[in-house]
């Protein structure tokens, strides 16, 4: 009786477990998602047809492969990483984002999630994995990024296009202003014809700034396609023609002594804003103690054209304004004119165009900025 009624025991144990397995058989064949049993080497054990598809493989083809085989080099790594953990007992079970390689060659990108199976001591038997293909969602994150970057772009030209607007353009018509004043009042014939000169410079550079401006609003979303050769001693001594009347008035020495044949690569409406700022800042917070000069010199380093502006104005104290001296609405000095966008505008136009700008100053000593160019 005992005998029978242990072996109906068994038997029903038995069916048990059949139901079981067939549960799992079915539920794993026909999962949505890739599903795979994997050895503690690496080697596929079983795989499910959603993985086949996924991957482009037949399963006699897959199962001849290792999972090292068909992942994303770059991604390899960080799962060996988590599947040592998993064998050491750190962890029952990690997910992470990764690449598989499909058999055509593209790749697939998959949420992976593994646990592991142990024997009855602990020892790994193999591992569960269960594959989710994200490719959809990767290439509309990729697309969301693209329409953002673009968005980001348009704003920051939108931005530079007040800037020029606001500042540059307010810059020519001072300039023009006070030299017709000059034109004005100065009673010698040959001083008026030099004027004349500078009148017509200042108004052929005009022209070219608004031109410029076409440029600043183009709609185009990759900013290095629209970097142009430009002749840096050229643009300098345009810019300075731009401030002319304004270092007059302030008896300012300018002196460019950027070599000819030193070319950059450059948006030529944000060269123009970068030079005009640099320079009215230089001419606005010139010292009245001494002989003001503002200096412009280049040099190269580690393959970048350096254009160094230097003067011997009223300075800034770095100690206090360092980390924030290209900061939006940030002031250093008791300028009534002053609303601190310039130098965090002329930041974003040098480092659009693939530079960088650095500073040194002391207090009445004078400021030296570095503008680093990608050469032409």
């Amino acid at each position: 009786m005992d005998t029978l009624g242990n072996g109906r025991k068994r038997e029903h144990l038995d069916e048990k477990l059949r139901i079981s397995e067939e549960r799992f058989r079915r539920a794993f064949e026909h999962a949505a998602i890739g599903m795979a049993i994997i050895s503690t080497t690496g080697k596929w054990l079983r795989i499910n047809k959603s993985l086949s598809d996924m991957l482009g493989y037949s399963s006699t083809e897959l199962m001849k492969l290792t999972f090292q085989d068909v992942t994303y080099p770059e991604d390899l790594n960080k799962d060996l990483i988590l599947l040592s953990e998993l064998i050491g007992g750190k962890r029952e079970s990690y997910q992470m984002e990764k690449r598989y390689f499909h058999k055509s060659g593209h790749l697939v990108w998959v949420i992976l999630a593994v646990s592991v199976i142990r024997n009855n001591k602990g020892k790994p038997l193999h591992f569960i994995s269960q594959i989710t293909d994200i490719s959809k969602v990767k290439a509309a994150e990729d697309e969301i990024k693209t329409v953002l970057d673009v968005t980001n772009d348009q704003n920051r030209r939108l931005l530079n296009f007040a800037h020029i607007v606001s500042h540059n353009l307010r810059s020519h018509s001072g300039n023009l202003s006070m030299l017709l004043n000059f034109i004005e009042t100065d009673t010698d014939e040959n001083g008026r014809q030099e004027l004349f000169k500078m009148f017509r410079h200042a108004a052929t550079n005009l022209q070219e700034t608004i031109g410029h401006l076409n440029e600043v609003v183009a709609v185009n979303s990759v900013i290095h396609q629209n970097l142009v050769v430009v002749n840096l001693r050229s643009a300098i001594d345009g810019a300075i023609g731009n401030v002319e009347a304004l270092l007059k008035a302030a008896g300012i020495n300018c002196i460019n002594e950027v070599e000819d044949d030193i070319n950059i690569s450059a948006i030529p409406a944000y060269l123009d804003s970068i030079l005009l700022n640099f320079l009215t800042n230089s001419i606005k917070y010139h010292s009245k103690e001494r002989k003001p000069v503002i200096r412009l010199s280049s040099a190269l380093e580690n393959n970048l054209i350096v254009l160094t502006i230097e003067d011997n104005g009223i300075g800034i104290d770095l100690k206090l304004n360092r980390d924030k001296i290209f900061g939006m609405y940030k002031t250093f000095h008791n300028n009534k004119d002053a609303r601190g966008i310039g130098l965090f505008i002329t930041r974003n136009q040098i480092e659009a165009m693939g530079g960088k700008v650095t500073v040194e100053s002391e207090l009445d000593q004078g400021t030296a900025f570095s503008i680093y160019f990608k050469p032409g």
